[in-house]
């Protein structure tokens, strides 16, 4: 799997992309993000399409806030995986997606950062399948 994110650095972009199938490696990495304390947005796929301007299908997690984070689907019938039990923030909170700081609702963000990422970790064992429904 093909592992994306960046970040805004005022005058550049903190650009990074990495290649794994080791699910531990996966989620120590993807702890490391998030113990950053930056709220971004990480890609994962596995194939990328031949259109520049489209995701390819995969999923993509919002990390690095201290107590919400999200996980999409990026497929045509995805959507936003949440916890019902997790309340959503008062307010949306911004990701840096791509380097381009990025307001996300708070009723997206109904994750708690270990459940988010253990979901992500989930995807890529699944070799890129779901690993929940998206809701309706």
């Amino acid at each position: 799997m093909r592992v994306t994110w960046a970040y805004d650095c005022g005058d550049h972009r903190d650009t990074h992309e990495v290649d794994t199938t080791d699910p531990t490696a996966f989620d120590r990495l993807l702890r490391q993000i998030h113990e950053r304390d930056e709220p971004v947005v990480v890609t994962i796929y596995d194939e990328p399409t031949g259109d520049t301007d489209d995701l390819p299908p995969g999923v993509q997690i919002g990390l690095g806030h201290a107590t919400h984070a999200f996980i999409v689907h990026i497929t045509d019938d995805g959507g936003y995986d949440t916890d019902p039990g997790v309340p959503a923030p008062a307010t949306a909170i911004s990701f840096d997606l791509g380097g381009v700081p990025t307001e996300y609702p708070a009723e997206n963000l109904r994750l708690r950062p270990e459940t988010a990422i253990q979901k992500a970790v989930a995807f890529l064992r699944a070799g890129g399948s779901p690993v929940s429904p998206p809701p309706a």
